[in-house]
């Protein structure tokens, strides 16, 4: 299923895409209409492939180019502007996560965007908006909208960079996430991020200072009928980092990042536990692109996360983030990534808890306009507290491409979760707990 990304955990360097991110890798703005399988830092700072032909260096099946099927979008002078719409219909066997069963629905989703982007020489600017509303046939009251704006560009200075960004997000969250707040319906929240960044081009070393600012918000919950607030979760993050890249031969890369960053919770009650805290990180890494059929990066390092709740304490915990690419034909590719990072509390009674992530996809073009996906992964959280929970997901889908304009795909994932384990501190009642949940959608897409 589409879904908003939650852009809620605001210390993990390795989580779905931010907006900070964007301005370290050129690319302005985030897209928060994304599928539902998180994304690592290695999608971020190591692109799975490059747009081209056939064998091209760093070219995948699904980066590669088709130009009898790719949309060309719609010039107004020096920009290009890419409307989409998706018309799905689904059936979830679970939406809400419900122990056994019981919260199946079909239902439909539509959504859309509308993205502008210059095609200027020196400088750079992007925008984008756009909506994502779903209908539960079986439950209206699960029913909701998301909606996200930014924008974002570049600015030419002395042979460097200088670039900002804004999103804003409004989401829904429902309750079967790992690590998150348990919810009979869907939470609507709000995230909005800003960032600014240069870039030091000193011929093979590229120097990228970056700082920004989070600002998150939580609506209410619901379990068994009754609403409860999460304005305790509410936060803002500040934080900088600076990014150095050394280029070697062959498009290869030396990486070494260095980031530290604050959590402020601005509405915590009275007696509760103060969830502030800071934190610092340091990774190096490589990213190598082999003249053959192999890509692989990695970014290993440690982060220390010191709270101010003096129960909480200090951690240090080992992080990294690696992604492994291999193309053996034309055809097919296999596409491995590993991440492990630091996230922030989501539940009261918890300073937040360590993830694992493990993702394998195959790609495989059965012809020209007929694309093959196999998937599988992993996720492991361990709670700082104490108490481990696991979730794994195995899914496929085919993908049709009808001509430049639209597109049909048919997918179907199954997700099965474990409850907390019996040595987690945080109440398991306030946990995502154990569910299974199937969904297949068939979706057609429009693309202008």
């Amino acid at each position: 299923m589409i879904e908003f990304l939650s852009p809620s955990s605001s210390r993990g360097f390795f989580t779905a895409p931010r907006a900070w991110m964007l301005p370290l890798l050129g690319t302005g703005l985030v897209a928060w209409a994304m599928p539902a399988q998180a994304q690592t830092t290695a999608d971020a700072y190591f692109p799975t492939g490059t747009y081209g032909y056939d064998q091209d260096l760093g070219v995948t099946v699904l980066t590669r180019a088709r130009p009898e099927y790719d949309e060309q979008g719609i010039r107004f002078g020096g920009f290009t502007v890419r409307p989409q719409l998706d018309q799905s219909l689904f059936d979830n066997t679970n939406v809400n996560g419900t122990a056994g069963g019981g919260s199946g629905s079909w239902g439909s989703e539509t959504s859309g965007s509308v993205t502008g982007q210059s095609d200027w020489s020196r400088n750079s600017l992007q925008a984008t908006m756009g909506f994502d509303h779903l209908s539960y046939f079986q439950l209206p009251n699960d029913d909701y909208t998301n909606w996200n704006i930014g924008i974002g560009g570049g600015y030419t200075i002395a042979g460097g960079q200088l670039k900002a960004s804004y999103s804003h997000s409004t989401y829904n969250q429902l309750g079967t996430q790992i690590g998150m707040a348990s919810s009979d319906q869907p939470s609507l929240n709000v995230t909005d991020t800003g960032e600014i960044s240069y870039d030091f081009n000193l011929g093979r070393v590229t120097i990228t200072p970056s700082i920004d600012f989070s600002a998150y918000r939580f609506g209410d919950i619901t379990t068994n009928g009754q609403r409860s607030s999460q304005t305790y979760l509410n936060r803002d993050v500040v934080a900088g980092g600076l990014v150095t890249r050394y280029e070697l031969t062959g498009g290869t890369g030396l990486l070494l990042v260095a980031r530290g960053s604050g959590s402020n919770y601005i509405d915590q009650t009275d007696g509760q536990v103060n969830n502030d805290s800071t934190s610092g990180m340091v990774l190096a890494g490589l990213d190598y692109q082999s003249e053959n059929v192999w890509r692989y990066s990695f970014l290993v390092g440690v982060e220390t996360t010191s709270f101010a709740a003096s129960q909480y304490g200090t951690y240090t915990v080992p992080v990294l983030s690696g992604q492994l690419v291999w193309t053996p034909t034309p055809v097919l590719t296999l596409i491995g990534n590993l991440s492990r990072s630091v996230e922030d509390t989501d539940v009261t009674g918890n300073a937040g808890y360590v993830q694992t992530q493990g993702k394998l996809v195959g790609d495989y073009e059965l012809m020209r306009n007929v694309l093959l996906e196999g998937r599988v992964s992993l996720q492991h959280v361990s709670y700082l507290q104490g108490g481990t929970q696991m979730s794994e997901t195995v899914g496929g889908g085919v993908t049709w491409l009808l001509n430049r304009k639209m597109q049909l795909s048919l997918n179907d994932d199954f997700t099965n979760q474990n409850a907390p384990s019996s040595g987690t501190v945080v109440s398991t009642g306030q946990l995502s707990g154990a569910y299974t949940q199937n969904i297949l959608m068939l979706t057609l897409q429009f693309a202008f």
